[in-house]
């Protein structure tokens, strides 16, 4: 009996340890999905959203986490600014070329996509977002509050490509996140 093995076999064996290890480098490898620093919030919001950044803002938690191969992830920023710049906000007309402000509680359409670094493949495995300054209760009470404006965008079908801008009068907080599933 012979050990030879037919080249067109060697050709299938190697073509799927290749493509198991790109499917593998995919998923982040063994250290899972990539975090990567947020170092300019300011030009992220701009960028993203075509608002100016708040002089008097402060950051809360920022967070970006992708599937390097196959892309999937999501940005958020979280921050506190002046009252009086969120009411200019809403007479303005909102990003994205959305007619108007929506009053919350925000879909659960939407709703389950933005994880702001608490939930899903964005939330840091110890809990409380990347940096842990958001809790849980504070998550999903902005979701479920009625003192919230928000305008969202489906990027795709579904809401599996999307982003949500959120602004919370009663504690002068924005949420934004743009996701990619």
């Amino acid at each position: 009996m012979s050990e030879y093995t037919p080249p067109q076999c060697r050709r299938i064996v190697l073509l799927f340890v290749l493509c198991g290890g790109i499917w593998f480098a995919g998923c982040g490898g063994p250290e899972g999905p990539q975090r990567r620093a947020v170092t300019e919030p300011g030009a992220d919001f701009t960028h993203y959203t075509g608002i100016a950044w708040p002089a008097a803002a402060q950051v809360v938690s920022a967070g970006d986490i992708w599937l390097d191969f196959v892309g999937d992830g999501e940005f958020h920023l979280v921050f506190d600014t002046d009252h009086a710049m969120l009411e200019q906000w809403l007479t303005e007309a909102p990003p994205w070329e959305q007619l108007k402000w929506t009053g919350g509680p925000v879909p659960d359409e939407i709703r389950w996509q933005a994880g702001f670094g608490v939930k899903g493949m964005s939330a840091d495995p110890a809990g409380g977002g990347p940096d842990h300054k958001i809790s849980e209760v504070e998550y999903q009470s902005v979701y479920e509050s009625k003192q919230t404006w928000y305008v969202a965008q489906d990027r795709g079908a579904g809401w599996q490509h999307g982003q949500i801008l959120i602004l919370d009068l009663e504690k002068n907080r924005v949420w934004f996140s743009r996701w990619d599933y």
